[in-house]
């Protein structure tokens, strides 16, 4: 998605993501911190994830021994932001985006080093997250969010 990329009367029915698409993430789009895909149809925008490289703490939220790590600190994958317009929602568009932004991470892994790919979700969309194989974290930085890894190696 360039700098350019207009969210004009995209709504997902979520105001702070809504919020974020417009704010926060042009702005980090635009430093280089950030990087999004959209699908569009007919030049409006239907659906769209984020993705940022990071570095995680993980090391009192998941069971290092299960995952074999020797470090407290992981690389891995944000998935900063996956939306979907209301007029979208309920046809198979976000887990096609979920589904990419998998498909990236797991490329970003096998280039560069990355064993998580990361999210925070809102709590009514956990059940969908964790059908494609996401797990929540023992400890959570967040009431509202609820923190979900997919380890990079184990994907499919």
């Amino acid at each position: 998605m360039p700098h350019t990329f207009r969210c004009g009367a995209f709504d997902c029915g979520n105001a702070l993501m809504n919020g974020a698409l417009r704010g926060e993430l042009l702005t980090a789009i635009r430093e280089g911190r950030s990087r999004a895909y959209y699908v569009e149809e007919g030049g409006r925008c239907l659906g769209f994830i984020a993705l940022r490289a990071e570095s995680f703490e993980l090391a009192d939220s998941i069971d290092r021994e299960e995952y074999a790590l020797s470090t407290r600190t992981v690389p891995g994958v944000l998935l900063e932001l996956i939306a979907v317009d209301l007029q979208a929602q309920r046809t198979g568009l976000g887990r096609f985006l979920l589904l990419a932004a998998l498909l990236l991470a797991q490329r970003t892994a096998e280039t560069v080093g990355a064993r998580f790919l990361v999210l925070d979700s809102v709590p009514e969309s956990i059940g969908f997250y964790t059908r494609l194989g996401f797990k929540r974290t023992v400890t959570q930085p967040s009431r509202d969010t609820v923190l979900m890894i997919l380890d990079l190696l184990e994907a499919e």
